[in-house]
C-alpha cells in the first residue's frame, strides 16, 4: 500500500505540520507520496505549483500520485484529517472496489464540535489501477489546472459507481473545516454532533492540540 498526500497548501503552517506530524506515527513504514502547490519534506513529493484551489484539482493530484505509485493499494489522506493507528491497518481484498472509512467526524475550528459525516474523499482506499481508470474517466480528457465548469457534487458520483462502494472502519478519523482551505460547506449525518471522541477525547482537548 501508498499513502497518497495531497494538498494545496492553504492551511496555517504550524496546523498542516500537526497532521504530518500524526501522520508519521500512525503511518508507520508504509511509503508516502505527497502531491502539493509548494515543495514538501514528506515521503515523495511531487510539487504541481500554486494552481487554482477547487475539486476537479484535487483529483488530479490524487491521480497524479496514483501514476507515481507502484503498490496494488493506495489509500488517501488530506492535509486537515487526523488519523488514527486503525485507518492504516486494513486489508482489502478486492482491487476493483472502493473502501470508504465509516467512521468520519467533521470539527469546525470556529464552533468547536464534532459532527459525524457518511463519508470523506481523504478516508478511502482503491486499487490503483482501478482508481486510476475511474478518475481519468471521470476527468475526460480535462487538460490543465482551470477548474472544470461542471459541479464538484456531480462530479464525484461518476468516479466509482454504487455498486463498486465497500467500507471498513475502526476509531475515528477527524477532518478540520478551518475555514483556510477547500470545502467549507459539507455534508452531515442528522442529530449526530457529539462532545467527545473514543481515541483522541474531548472538543476542547482537540482544539488546544490542534490550535494552541
Amino acid at each position: 500500500m501508498t499513502i497518497i498526500y495531497y494538498t494545496c497548501n492553504q492551511e496555517k503552517p504550524e496546523f498542516e505540520q500537526k497532521i504530518i506530524d500524526n501522520l508519521k506515527i500512525q503511518a508507520g513504514d508504509i511509503p508516502i507520496i505527497s502531491v502539493s502547490h509548494k515543495p514538501m519534506d514528506l515521503g515523495m513529493n511531487i510539487c504541481v505549483g500554486e494552481q487554482p484551489m477547487c475539486y476537479s484539482n484535487l483529483w488530479k493530484q490524487q491521480l497524479i500520485g496514483l501514476k507515481a505509485a507502484k503498490t496494488k493499494f493506495c489509500i488517501t489522506v488530506e492535509a486537515d484529517c487526523l488519523y488514527p493507528p486503525d485507518y492504516f491497518k486494513f486489508k482489502p481484498e478486492r482491487e476493483d472496489l472502493v473502501y470508504r472509512y465509516n467512521n468520519v467526524w467533521c470539527y469546525w475550528k470556529r464552533k468547536p464540535a464534532f459532527y459525524k459525516k457518511p463519508s470523506c474523499e481523504g478516508a478511502q482506499m482503491c486499487g490503483r489501477k482501478y482508481w486510476i481508470e475511474r478518475l481519468e474517466k471521470m476527468l475526460d480528457g480535462h487538460k490543465g489546472w482551470e477548474p472544470m465548469e461542471v459541479s464538484p457534487n456531480k462530479l464525484v458520483t461518476k468516479i466509482f459507481l454504487d455498486q463498486d462502494k465497500c467500507s471498513w472502519g475502526g476509531d475515528p478519523v477527524i477532518t478540520f473545516k478551518t475555514g483556510d482551505s477547500i470545502g467549507g460547506k459539507t455534508s452531515l449525518v442528522k442529530n449526530s454532533k457529539a462532545q467527545s471522541l473514543s481515541y483522541w477525547g474531548t472538543k476542547e482537548l482537540i482544539y488546544n492540540k490542534m490550535f494552541k
